[in-house]
């Protein structure tokens, strides 16, 4: 192969480490007779094509050449291009492919590159792989394939047999494991907190479908209310796992910690993501972020990961409509996804008086509530997190033992709550409060500077006095996980909120001292639309909230937060006065979503430009982007969006219409191709010609001739197809993979012990002996 290794240098040994688990490989490190190894047996194993190699210098351009049969006459021949680098993270240039030109366009005169597959360890964006495969196209190859690092990383981690022949890959190394102590440590501190409640923890039929679930699929979703128990579930069954000396438990809290956690040579890991999506409002980044994630979560199942991840109904109600059809197969079909709130009768009974029975409450007090247990346990929505409060005298201070008192704290339990937290001492509201602005959870050894000393004026307490309170509220309204101190649950970081909104100098103090992530990810603006569980901002701290937006740090993360706190957040008068004050805001980079239809960024820009507050220059980019969303990558999501839309002038719309027509449409057999040939195995076949499809109902829904008509049902008839083809290549190395792979499975043996015995009729009340 005539590969490319002028820019190979010696680096050093640190220079040469591999960089994480999953977003790379140290390919850089192997070398480029190595790297070409590695291309013609990802040419042979994955893409199953005969590959013969040509050698250094003489290889006219080709470093390696394939036959791909294109009719019973005239086979075509195929060549492929190898590009290595030593540099880590370097990135390919469009212009990359000027020195091969020559060589491309010789190649095609002789009839060798009727395919032309370039093949490189450097990672590769989007734009240039599709301005590399239109010059390609324009010299005459009929089927252009640009190959990155994401796409060889990928294959040798979902291939057994790619890495045994080419044994230079187990050589790569990461540094995870390094990591990955620290993280179990965290979690075992974390799951032994839960410990003492194995002796209230009622296994529910809920229970029973979570482990059945993850011994079938590998997963499984928990949703549910406020206090419905999802969390509890979580983690008992992550402390079983955990109990097995096979098993690693890692408690994560978003989807970037997964990505950073997954190591594919441990395939004993069970995954426990407790608010998955977020905790009290929807994270539009974690939805960002779950997206491109699923693939590398169904290639961790099959390696033996185990995976428990929970959420709130209307938050993952959320968080399913922006995902569509990105979303797992067994969330869709609802196949891994239990409804934790859905309890029997004796369910209910046997919760509330385990919580009773084993809580602090005085022998007397359980005998004055006994006769009104029952009409509790029958409330429609009882709550197995709402049943432990009234076990805890510390949230029974003046609870009336009637049933309608009793059955009133079961059915409105934030109204109680809130009445609870404002009757604790001003000190222990401190100390909730600080922890409430500190949303990750209060480190006394890390936090926010600035928000401890805003709530510290807010409160009148020093900040020594504020931690001294944490003991006190530990096992109720506190817990620690390592050195963090975090609510006992979220309800009352509900609480808190609702607390808030009462006394509008907290509002005030909160919004100058809070910290930035919390404002963009917890607190919307009076006038915005209404966002559940959100401390809503009033107009009179407007132009506080506007400083501090101003303020937001110029970050990646941050810019994509502020978008969305734009976009979709921000009162109108906010809004403006936040474009006008800070015009800069609107020029910061952010992360590019996918459909973009949901991209924030765009969001942001179109509710600009349909106040007159965007820039010509910012308008033509984003109809840029759009223009180039809709040929290059098919997506036309944002036809949809009236503001998207109006970044587009009218004649450019209908341009981009004929684009569609006259140029999008012909090349859409030579897509199915690139597809086909790229599709991740790892995800749902039909998934990779989503976009694809929608485009050709959005154009058959427009109206157009009859040639184009036939076309489009040609094009489907060819996706049918492909979608066929990559069954079967997911069928075959799934088989493989059964036959050369023992993988480790978690918590199997639970489903044989979730068995449901029968149980004989009850003869007196469950709470007889509650006091005794």
């Amino acid at each position: 192969m005539n590969v490319d290794n002028g820019i190979s240098e010696v680096l050093s040994a640190r220079e040469r480490l591999a960089h994480g688990p999953w977003s790379d490989l140290a390919l850089h490190t192997i070398g480029w007779r190595a790297f070409q190894d590695l291309c013609s047996q990802v040419c042979e194993v994955v893409l199953g094509r005969p590959v013969e190699i040509f050698r250094e210098a003489q290889d006219g351009g080709q470093d390696a050449v394939f036959l791909i049969p294109s009719g019973p006459d005239a086979p075509s021949i195929g060549t492929i291009q190898c590009k290595h680098t030593s540099e880590a993270g370097k990135a390919l240039r469009a212009g990359d492919l000027s020195v091969e030109i020559k060589n491309v366009e010789e190649l095609v005169k002789a009839g060798l590159a009727d395919t032309y597959v370039f093949m490189t360890n450097m990672s590769i964006d989007a734009p240039v792989a599709a301005a590399m495969r239109a010059r390609l196209r324009a010299l005459g190859v009929r089927k252009p394939h640009i190959l990155g690092r994401q796409y060889i990383v990928r294959v040798i981690r979902s291939s057994a047999r790619l890495r045994a022949l080419v044994p230079q890959v187990y050589g790569l190394g990461d540094l995870t494991s390094i990591v990955d102590e620290r993280i179990s440590e965290q979690s075992r501190a974390l799951l032994d907190s839960w410990i003492p409640k194995l002796r209230t923890y009622v296994p529910t039929k809920a229970h029973r479908d979570a482990v059945n679930a993850i011994s079938d699929h590998g997963i499984v979703l928990l949703l549910g209310n406020p206090s419905s128990g999802k969390s509890a579930i979580g983690a008992i069954v992550s402390t079983i796992a955990s109990e097995n000396s096979d098993n690693t438990v890692l408690a994560l809290t978003s989807p970037r910690d997964f990505e950073a956690g997954w190591n594919p040579n441990d395939p004993g890991r069970f995954f426990w993501i407790d608010d998955a999506f977020g905790s009290n409002v929807l994270r539009d980044d974690y939805v960002h972020d779950w997206a491109s994630a699923f693939s590398k979560l169904r290639a961790a199942i099959k390696h033996g990961n185990r995976f428990l991840l929970t959420s709130r109904k209307h938050i993952y109600e959320g968080a399913r409509r922006r995902l569509g059809q990105r979303n797992l197969a067994q969330f869709i079909d609802g196949s891994a996804v239990v409804d934790v709130g859905d309890l029997t009768f004796d369910e209910k009974a046997q919760i509330l008086y385990n919580h009773i029975n084993f809580g602090e409450q005085s022998q007397s007090w359980r005998s004055s509530v006994k006769p009104h247990l029952s009409a509790v346990a029958a409330v429609d929505d009882f709550l197995p997190g709402i049943a432990e409060r009234l076990g805890d005298p510390n949230f029974t201070k003046g609870l009336a033992p009637r049933e309608s008192s009793l059955v009133r704290f079961m059915e409105e339990p934030t109204e109680h709550l809130v009445d609870t937290v404002n009757a604790l001492d001003y000190q222990l509201q401190a100390a909730l409060i600080l922890v409430y602005v500190h949303q990750a959870g209060f480190d006394p050894s890390d936090h926010d500077a600035l928000a401890a000393h805003a709530v510290a004026e807010l409160t009148g307490y020093s900040i020594t006095k504020i931690q001294d309170s944490f003991a006190e509220l530990q096992g109720s309204f506190l817990k620690r996980s390592g050195p963090r101190w975090t609510f006992a649950h979220p309800t009352i970081s509900d609480a808190l909120t609702e607390v808030m909104r009462q006394k509008p100098h907290m509002m005030a103090a909160l919004i100058r001292g809070a910290p930035i992530d919390t404002i963009l990810g917890s607190f919307t603006c009076e006038g915005s639309p209404l966002i559940r569980d959100t401390l809503v901002i009033p107009t009179a701290l407007d132009d506080a909230l506007v400083a501090r937006l101003g303020g937001t740090p110029d970050e990646i993360q941050r810019n994509r937060m502020l978008f969305h706190f734009l976009s979709y957040r921000a009162s109108d008068v906010v809004f403006s006065k936040v474009v006008e004050l800070y015009p800069d805001l609107l020029k910061r980079s952010s992360w590019q979503t996918y459909p973009v239809a949901n991209d924030p960024e765009l969001a942001t820009y179109g509710r600009a430009n349909r106040l007159g507050l965007l820039p010509d220059d910012l308008r033509l980019r984003a109809a840029d982007r759009l223009e180039s969303a809709l040929q290059n990558e098919l997506d036309a999501s944002f036809l949809d969006e009236e503001d998207m839309l109006g970044l587009l002038s009218p004649l450019r719309l209908v341009s981009m219409g004929m684009g569609l027509r006259t140029t999008v449409l012909p090349t859409l057999e030579d897509r199915i191709d690139e597809i086909t040939v790229d599709a991740d195995l790892d995800d749902e076949p039909d998934s990779h010609f989503e976009r694809m499809l929608d485009l050709l109902d959005r154009v058959e829904a427009i109206g157009v001739d009859a040639d184009a008509a036939d076309l489009i049902d040609e094009t489907r008839d060819l996706v049918r197809h492909s979608v066929e083809a990559i069954e079967e290549r997911k069928r075959e190395r799934d088989e493989e993979d059964e036959n050369n792979t023992d993988w480790t499975h978690i918590v199997t043996q639970e489903k044989e012990k979730a068995r449901v015995m029968p149980v004989p009729a009850a003869t007196r009340s469950r709470f007889d002996d509650i006091d005794k």
